[in-house]
């Protein structure tokens, strides 16, 4: 549950105040999802990640919302006039059920398990020593085969456009490096489309050629990075072809009618 002292701390002048530190790892301690916490392991201006163990005495990172004015508040629909309290309280949620989907396709991603409140507890990925690093943290010189690296996350993305998937920020900030495999983290804004761009109002879905702009923005995000640092060029439109594979004759129908629409 939420805790109720905190929310009426937060109320007080009908003042919107963020999350610290310490009311964020004992709001995953009161619900559950954290018994002992070892570190925080990452922050930004919408949510705390920590490191800790569970019940189970599993290694579990925990992620926190604390942003109440967010500009991911269209990611629910119909949440524009909703108080920004019952938004963040639906965000662990709503990411919790994403990575499900994920995970439950096989994809390279942490497995979550369970949500309350706040925040959402997934699987560590790392050892008792601490999380792994994100290819962002990495030097050129601790990797030995930076091509392979590219390859496995190109084939992330299409396999998440297999599974009907766009994750939206896919970027070295958002790809960890463990054991010789590439895992995802990250999945808020990531977005379940159909295979039309015909979708009733409401829907869940997003249209195919709005998910196929979302994959071109990815790739415009984690190709350059390769280029940068390890001097890696590939055919971008070659990849992009490889990505969306058999959804390649369903886009260049969508996107032939749009034409066909604004002409």
């Amino acid at each position: 549950m939420i805790n109720r002292e905190y929310l009426e701390k937060r109320d007080i002048n009908n003042e919107i105040s963020e999350l610290s530190t310490q009311e964020a790892l004992a709001e995953a301690i009161e619900n559950g999802l954290l018994v002992e916490v070892q570190q925080l392991i990452g922050q930004g201006k919408e949510a705390f990640v920590c490191w800790g163990i569970d019940k189970y005495q599993q290694q579990v990172a925990v992620k926190t919302y604390k942003l109440y004015r967010t500009t991911h508040r269209g990611i629910i629909h119909g949440t524009y006039r909703t108080s920004p309290y019952a938004v963040i309280a639906q965000f662990a949620k709503l990411e919790y059920y994403k990575n499900l989907d994920l995970h439950e396709a096989r994809l390279p991603v942490p497995q979550p398990y369970n949500y309350a409140g706040f925040s959402y507890s997934m699987q560590l990925i790392g050892d008792e020593e601490g999380p792994a690093p994100l290819l962002s943290d990495l030097s050129k010189n601790f990797i030995d085969d930076p091509s392979d690296i590219l390859e496995q996350c190109i084939d992330i993305l299409s396999d998440m456009f297999k599974a009907r998937y766009v994750h939206g920020d896919f970027s070295e900030h958002n790809l960890l490096w463990y054991e010789d495999q590439v895992y995802v983290i990250d999945f808020l804004q990531a977005k379940n489309f159909a295979l039309k761009d015909a979708v009733r109002y409401g829907s869940p879905l997003i249209p195919l050629t709005r998910a196929y702009r979302i994959l071109k923005k990815d790739l415009n995000s984690l190709l350059p990075f390769f280029k940068r640092l390890f001097r890696i060029e590939v055919d971008y439109n070659e990849v992009l072809n490889y990505v969306i594979g058999d959804i390649k004759e369903k886009i260049d129908k969508e996107l032939e009618l749009q034409v066909e629409v604004s002409s």
